[in-house]
């Protein structure tokens, strides 16, 4: 009775794994030619600074690629997931003296957009929800800064007599150099996000990616209400430098040919 039981059990295991492996379809792809997508950016108030590296305040790159190819029967769905490394790199500099403000802002930012592209008419649908920031960074600095004060020249008025001495000086009369606040971070991570194309017309369809970097630097600096002159004639102004950079290197595709649950396949409020 026992291995009557047992043989039911296998059997029934048996066909229900030949059903599931029937239904559906599944690839994995990972593009080891596939072009490094970066960006950067740089903005300083340093005269010729960022003109010396050759690089502007803004900055944006994308590459697309198509990863995987898959049949599709008529009105299925496909489930795609793409997983991605993505580095960051952000730097910001104040300097300031004599009361000056300075001001520098640095970002940095990688995603993606999936398509899914049929072969014989040439339409593509975008993958929902649409474009993902797999990950960005906004990194501000700021400071009002008084400088560090090397030596002061005064004139003393002196009484031998007296043994006593007079005089006054203020911050014009000293050697004053800057104060310098510098920030930099630097990130690499893995990161992963779910794509579904609902409702497919039947047909072989091309999964491209679409990553994309972007960068962006500011930079501010003026004279504060502290001192005036904040800088005097002859000496070096204070300055404010941002810069980033941003990279997607490594990434693999899954692709899942799935039907979803009927209804299931809301719209829901994604909130950014």
């Amino acid at each position: 009775m026992k291995r009557v039981l047992i043989s039911i059990v296998l059997a029934s295991a048996m066909l229900s794994v030949g059903a599931m492996a029937q239904s559906a379809k599944f690839t994995a792809v990972y593009d080891k030619t596939a072009q490094v997508v970066r960006s950067e950016a740089c903005s300083s108030t340093v005269a010729d600074f960022c003109d010396a590296l050759g690089i502007g305040s803004n900055d944006s790159d994308e590459v697309a690629t198509t990863m995987a190819t898959i049949k599709v029967p008529q009105a299925k769905e496909l489930l795609v997931g793409l997983s991605a490394q993505v580095s960051l790199w952000t730097s910001t500099v104040v300097k300031g003296k004599r009361g000056s403000y300075s001001r520098a802002l640095a970002f940095a930012e990688g995603g993606v957009d999936l398509y899914a592209c049929n072969q014989a008419s040439g339409t593509c649908y975008r993958g929902e929800p649409g474009h993902v920031v797999l990950s960005n960074r906004t990194q501000e600095l700021e400071a009002v800064l008084g400088g560090v004060i090397e030596e002061c020249e005064l004139e003393l008025d002196v009484d031998l007599d007296a043994l006593t001495a007079s005089g006054s000086f203020d911050l014009s009369d000293c050697t004053v150099a800057n104060e310098e606040i510098g920030l930099a971070l630097t990130t690499m991570a893995a990161h992963h996000f779910n794509f579904v194309f609902p409702n497919l017309p039947q047909g072989e369809y091309e999964v491209v990616a679409k990553l994309s970097t972007s960068a962006a630097a500011e930079s501010e600096w003026n004279c504060g209400d502290i001192y005036d002159p904040c800088v005097l004639e002859g000496e070096e102004d204070p300055g404010a430098t941002g810069q980033a950079y941003a990279f997607i290197g490594k990434h693999i595709m899954t692709v899942q040919e799935v039907r979803a649950v009927r209804g299931e396949n809301g719209d829901p409020v994604v909130i950014e």
